[in-house]
């Protein structure tokens, strides 16, 4: 409930709470925004220190596919230098095929857009690592961290954060980056409908017998899809395999060895025999949107305000796509001296997220759908459909720019 109160000297323009990747990446494309020569004071909130070092054998289990467009903000906000050669992966080529009986394939090649590469696939921590790096000697931000919060207040001219600590924070916005079980969004009254894909995702590092030269590999059944993923090292892959949540139990419960052999058998030895594999990981797999991803002084950003599955590997990307779409509004709006928390002025980046998110979303619930088939005719039909498009170069060039963002 919106309160009056006296309008207070505000210790901060905006708090981000989540200094996650996307969170950090807000604060770094902030950084320069501010009316005059006055810049935006930002504060982020996170419980978790980013970590700086680490042991460089063993490879983050979570792992993103950088599209051109996400790379594009990390160059503009100078994280991308702090990403080291052997740190990020290139990928050329992506192949994509129906491993049901009917055999339906697409490969998707840079060269067809005239790109050096698909987009780069990089471990969490090390973006995390980076966007902190370049923010980190920023004077107009504030890193809180570890720091939870405790309670949240709206008022008509303000928002009020108060820390565990005892700290109180008041500001112009409040943003909501910290995740899909996002305390901010609870806080602050913004409902959530959430819709179990029936799916787990189970992730693991593999090295295999022959290099991944440069491609990302998906192969769908009707349990789900199974992707390998080029790491720096030509060969070693990370794998997210999405299975019905009976199939990912039996999975888990295998022996290394007999899992190895059942990851073997499902990818057809395209990349030859495997010969180590990391522990495993699993995570059930939700479609998540809020209601609004505006309110009073608040906006929501990334998993904070959606989730998808991941088959194409665009969540992250999403939320990068938020960045620049609630960044850019926050210049326009200082530039034009308006209150940048409130409705009015945030309106239109609800706007115009609302309806790439509901695509995507949907998108990627159809193809799930479309491949849980097991119907021969339906079968049939889809591989004919993926092997007529992938005999169509501008159909594909279509979907490769919007895969990357292009």
């Amino acid at each position: 409930m919106k309160t009056h109160s006296p309008k207070p000297k505000f210790s901060h323009d905006i708090v981000i709470v989540g200094g996650g990747m996307v969170g950090l990446a807000l604060a770094a494309k902030l950084t320069n925004y501010g009316f005059g020569n006055s810049q935006l004071k930002i504060a982020v909130v996170d419980p978790k220190p980013v970590q700086m070092d680490w042991d460089v054998s063993e490879y983050d289990l979570r792992v993103s596919a950088i599209t051109r467009a996400s790379e594009n903000l990390f160059r503009e906000v100078g994280a991308w230098d702090y990403i080291g050669e052997t740190e990020k992966s290139a990928y050329q080529r992506m192949y994509v095929w129906d491993g049901e009986s009917s055999r339906g394939k697409i490969e998707f090649d840079a060269g067809l857009v005239a790109q050096t590469d698909l987009g780069h696939i990089v471990e969490n921590r090390v973006l995390r690592r980076a966007l902190f790096q370049a923010i980190e000697k920023q004077n107009n931000i504030d890193w809180l961290c570890p720091q939870q919060c405790s309670s949240v207040e709206y008022h008509e001219d303000f928002a009020q954060l108060t820390l565990q600590s005892g700290q109180q924070l008041t500001c112009q916005l409040l943003v909501a980056a910290d995740g899909a079980f996002s305390w901010l969004r609870e806080h602050s009254g913004v409902d959530l409908e959430a819709t179990a894909y029936g799916h787990k995702a189970i992730v693991c590092t593999v090295e295999t017998e022959l290099p991944h030269q440069a491609t990302a590999y998906q192969r769908f059944d009707h349990h789900g899809p199974l992707a390998f993923l080029p790491l720096p090292e030509k060969h070693t892959s990370s794998i997210v395999w999405s299975v019905d949540e009976a199939k990912a139990k039996n999975l888990l419960d295998l022996s290394q060895q007999d899992f190895t052999k059942q990851l073997e058998q499902t990818f057809e030895s395209h990349l030859g025999r495997i010969k180590n594999i990391s522990k495993r990981v699993a995570f059930p797999l939700f479609e998540r949107t809020s209601d609004r991803m505006i309110n009073h002084r608040l906006a929501l950003v990334g998993d904070a305000a959606h989730t998808i599955h991941p088959l194409a590997g665009q969540g992250v990307n999403l939320g990068f796509s938020d960045v620049l779409e609630l960044a850019n509004l926050i210049e326009k709006n200082q530039q034009k001296q308006k209150d940048i928390g409130i409705k009015s002025s945030l309106r239109p980046y609800e706007r115009a997220r609302k309806g790439d998110i509901f695509v995507m979303q949907k998108a990627m619930l159809g193809f799930k759908k479309l491949f849980e088939q097991e119907k021969p005719f339906v079968q049939m039909l889809r591989s004919y459909g993926m092997n007529i498009a992938d005999r169509h170069p501008l159909l594909k060039q279509q979907l490769i720019k919007k895969a990357m963002g292009l």
